[in-house]
């Protein structure tokens, strides 16, 4: 099967933003749905305490890192409320913050370097510029797909 590219800086973000989340829904898949919502870890804090609440973090984080990108340009948001009870919805829930994310990036596939580098956005806890809040977005997840590896492993979750 042949792989589309989008275009530009922004698009190859994109692409490995997509990648990213294609791994963890993959992962996703291999958790039995009553396993997917066990609290199996009391002592962390709520969004880290089970599977669905990691994916439901993630999916909340994404839409805030693309709301910040279209405060920033003027654009309108969206704060959507989420919730999750079973694997397919969190999947089915991440699609849908990929696809919010990637028509935020609509007229901006082809930046140059330097407006990459000079759209500043300010968050609740940094300051960035555009192509490192979209690398955040990117390590987000793998972040918390290896957290969920972790998971498994340590609570036998699959």
């Amino acid at each position: 099967m042949k792989k589309t590219y989008r275009k530009g800086a922004i698009g190859a973000l994109t692409d490995e933003y997509e990648k990213a989340l294609e791994e963890l829904k993959a992962l996703l898949l291999q958790i039995s749905e009553d396993k997917f919502i066990k609290r199996c870890n009391p002592e962390a804090d709520t969004d880290f305490q089970s599977v669905k609440n990691v994916v439901l973090h993630i999916i909340r984080s994404g839409y805030v890192y693309a709301n910040h990108i279209r405060i920033r340009f003027g654009n309108t948001y969206v704060v959507p409320e989420i919730e999750i009870s079973k694997t397919n919805q969190g999947i089915f829930e991440l699609d849908q913050m990929l696809t919010y994310t990637v028509a935020t990036f609509e007229d901006k596939w082809l930046l140059t370097d330097e407006e990459l580098l000079n759209t500043l956005i300010k968050t609740s806890w940094t300051t960035y510029d555009l192509e490192a809040l979209i690398e955040h977005a990117i390590v987000h997840v793998l972040r918390h797909r290896l957290q969920i590896e972790k998971m498994i492993v340590t609570y036998e979750i699959s």
